[in-house]
């Protein structure tokens, strides 16, 4: 980005990543809470599974739907209308039925959507070509960082005070994002289109990226890589209290454990591909440390070594975790000229699909298997379909060259 100071790139990332922190603490927190908040209302635990598939099918709704905002009202504005859905769907989380909580799932599913394309935007805008592979890396650390932060934090406060001041905490945090943006707002969205119609164009996104075989290929790895992580960052604190024998704290801190290596590994993984300047063979090294991961769980016990477990979840995190700044960065790379926001809409709804399917999957499968441990186990096959959706994309680019 010759031409631009540094201090916008330094600031744009760091607004996008305390947004993409807000808003995936939203999700975040309903799993860590999932044992208590599910005392409260009567149900199965394992129930989460079905409302984290409708925060996400909300997401991917929303990215077919709303990418037209960016380039209307520019890309701090749409985020911060992103927080102001959390912010209402949280508030209408604090009453204890179904109902209020699918309200919550909905509006915290369309946050979701709305940020992450005005994040690209802005991004790409802002960032220079040489590192971006690092610094849309470095904005996707807010995802497994919000859901480190619920993991620690969300279980003690749940304990101690209730599930509603966990949720109030959430709430917080995206009302002071929202804000915050405010007044960078005119610089950032100089580039904005008022003079557009608002209308829902709802498959422009996924038509430019299933017309491009090299997206549309890595949409498919990106479903499963989603598959994965949603069940890793879903399952783990119930799998952890119910057949590993931790209390509700200390499968907190596996989780955070797995969190912030997600956080370290995508950096590392950003800086790796800026440097070899090959994003799909980073891409497919994490896809086989996700693979044996998955065969690994399946042998869980009880017994054992609590370091061993940190281990694993540990790599568990850094691969299943820590791809999706390589992700995002891809599609902006492979995306037409001035079509950024709308790709990214697109691919995401990809991405969306497959955390959609995955917790739902998983409980599915888990009600048949009676296994959390061996319900990981077979998450293998769906890593299998990610090997094959990577290879498929670097065929396509072949051909494009």
């Amino acid at each position: 980005m010759s031409g631009q100071p540094a201090s916008p790139v330094v600031a744009v990332v760091a607004a996008t990543t305390a947004a993409q922190v807000a808003g995936a603490m939203g999700a975040a927190v309903f799993p860590v809470i999932a044992p208590e908040l599910a005392l409260s209302l009567g149900v199965e635990a394992s129930m989460i599974g079905y409302q984290m598939s409708l925060i996400y099918g909300a997401a991917m709704l929303g990215s077919m739907s709303f990418a037209w905002m960016v380039a209307r009202y520019g890309g701090c504005r749409t985020t911060q209308i992103g927080m102001a859905c959390c912010v209402a769907g949280l508030a209408a989380g604090f009453h204890s039925s179904i109902a209020a909580l699918a309200v919550t799932s909905v509006l915290i599913g369309v946050a979701m959507s709305i940020n992450l394309p005005a994040a690209a935007h802005l991004l790409f805008r802002f960032s220079p070509p040489q590192h971006r592979n690092f610094i849309f890396s470095l904005k996707q650390t807010g995802v497994p960082l919000a859901w480190a932060l619920m993991a620690l934090i969300a279980p003690t406060v749940t304990l101690t005070w209730g599930w509603r001041w966990a949720l109030a905490l959430v709430l917080l945090s995206a009302l002071a994002t929202l804000l915050a943006m405010q007044p960078a707002r005119e610089r950032w969205d100089d580039d904005r289109r008022p003079d557009l119609p608002v209308r829902a164009r709802v498959f422009e996104g996924v038509q430019l990226v299933w017309r491009l075989p090299a997206l549309r290929w890595l949409g498919v790895a990106a479903f499963g890589m989603a598959f994965v992580q949603l069940c890793v960052s879903t399952f783990t604190v119930i799998m952890l209290v119910e057949e590993g024998g931790y209390s509700l704290v200390e499968a907190g801190l596996m989780l955070s454990v797995a969190q912030i290596a997600g956080v370290l590994g995508r950096i590392a993984w950003g800086w790796l591909a800026d440097r070899t300047h090959d994003t799909l063979r980073v891409l497919h090294g994490l896809t086989a440390g996700m693979l044996l991961c998955c065969i690994a769980v399946a042998f869980l016990q009880p017994g054992w070594p609590v370091l061993m477990t940190a281990v694993l979840f540990a790599v568990f995190g850094a691969t299943a975790i820590g791809w999706n700044g390589l992700y995002t960065a891809e599609v902006a790379r492979r995306s037409p000229p001035g079509q950024v926001s709308i790709a990214t809409g697109g691919a995401m709804v990809w991405n969306f699909a497959g955390i959609l399917a995955g917790p739902t999957a998983f409980a599915l499968v888990y009600q048949q298997l009676g296994s959390y441990a061996w319900t990981y186990g077979s998450m293998v096959l769906m890593v299998v379909v990610i090997f094959c959706a990577l290879a498929g994309s670097r065929r396509a680019l072949r051909r494009e060259r």
